[in-house]
């Protein structure tokens, strides 16, 4: 059993536009991953942010970016049921190219680790839905809201000696994900 978590609470800034709306096939990215984590078989779909007509967990701390949307789930969960070790898959909005064989290798990865990632990626991961993790995320933001540095996804992954996943058999194109105009347009096409 795993919990999904879709990262869409950003501003888009770059782009130019909301990515969650963008389209491929007729298909909006928002929809395209929950389809994706609901394919990877999540038994529950956690989305960080604010999206019209979905059941979201509007994060704490405004600004904050996906550490700031993780925060918010791992308070949202504890809360509900509390945390009970189980992986929680963390995908964001903006990469179409995933795909559920992707996610299921790096679930099927975790083992005992508290985290687990793609060699030289931050997204996809999966971290365990711990006390330890929440704590860690407070202490973090207690000492300030300013992104970067050790309140950075990839500073988490490494604090939590998140265990790497090869890339070898993976296309580049998989972990690509859409910042900006130009990032888009290829994809779209």
């Amino acid at each position: 059993m795993f919990y999904g978590l879709l990262l869409a609470g950003g501003k888009s800034s770059r782009m130019g536009q909301d990515k969650r709306l963008l389209k491929i096939e007729g298909q909006s990215l928002l929809k395209r991953a929950i389809d994706l984590l609901e394919q990877s078989s999540a038994s529950r779909i956690l989305i960080s942010g604010d999206v019209d007509e979905h059941d979201c967990i509007p994060d704490l701390l405004p600004d904050c970016g996906p550490l700031g949307g993780l925060h918010a789930v791992l308070h949202f969960l504890d809360n509900e049921s509390g945390l009970d070790g189980s992986p929680l898959l963390v995908i964001p909005v903006d990469m179409p190219m995933l795909d559920s064989n992707t996610l299921t290798a790096l679930l099927d990865s975790i083992g005992e680790s508290e985290a687990c990632q793609y060699e030289n990626e931050i997204f996809p991961c999966v971290f365990r839905m711990t006390s330890n993790l929440k704590d860690h995320l407070d202490g973090l933001f207690a000492e300030g809201k300013e992104l970067g540095g050790k309140r950075s996804m990839k500073a988490l992954l490494v604090a939590f000696s998140a265990y790497s996943v090869s890339t070898e058999k993976i296309s580049d194109q998989t972990f690509k994900n859409m910042n900006h105009p130009d990032d888009w347009e290829p994809i779209r096409k």
